[in-house]
Formats: C-alpha cells, sequence, structure tokens
C-alpha cells in the first residue's frame, strides 16, 4: 500500500528534535563540565587561597556549562528542526511529498 507524506507537524518535529538536543546537550555539557571539574579541584588541590577560589570558581564554571549546553543544544536542534519541517511543507506542495510503501503485518 503507497501512501504520501505531504505535510509534517512543525510543533511536533520541534519537540522531538527539543527533546533530543536536551539529551545530547546533557551528554556534551556534561562532558565539558567534567573536564572543568576536574581542573578546578586539581586547581583547589594547589593551595593556597586564590587557588581554592579558583577551583571553586572552576567547579561553578562546570555547573553552568552543563545547563547552557543543555538549553542551548536542546533549543538549537528544536529550531532547526522546525524549520527543516517548514522547508519540507513548502517543498511537498511544489513537487509532491515523500512516497512511502506500507505493508500490513500478519
Amino acid at each position: 500500500m503507497k501512501k504520501e507524506l505531504s505535510k509534517i507537524g512543525i510543533l511536533s518535529v520541534f519537540k522531538i528534535y527539543l527533546l533530543l538536543g536536551l539529551v545530547f546537550g546533557l551528554v556534551m555539557g556534561g562532558v565539558y563540565g567534567l573536564i572543568f571539574a576536574i581542573g578546578g579541584v586539581g586547581l583547589g588541590l594547589m593551595g593556597g587561597n586564590d587557588a581554592t577560589m579558583g577551583g571553586v570558581m572552576m567547579i561553578v564554571i562546570a555547573i553552568i556549562i552543563v545547563i547552557a549546553f543543555t538549553l542551548m543544544y536542546g533549543l538549537m536542534m528544536g529550531i532547526c528542526g522546525a524549520i527543516g519541517a517548514l522547508v519540507y511543507n513548502i517543498a511537498a506542495k511544489a513537487v509532491g511529498g515523500i512516497e512511502l510503501e506500507l505493508e500490513e503485518k500478519t
């Protein structure tokens, strides 16, 4: 049975890409945040007030990085997915949608 994908829901694509972006951003932010946190702990272990404050600041920056990466990746991927769905809808009107061949599962 042949079907044609003539329109994609922009909001639904945005939500899926937003969720995927949040997960991806959390992973990437976690990696970079971990690097900063390890550097902060190392700096704090060097001793002295300045080194300790620098270490604390690096750990705070690590937490900010995790939050910022999560939100940035989520929003960027959500917006890009929505733009992609919009462009697909315009192109599908002009030349027709993607043809899908589906089979009934028995």
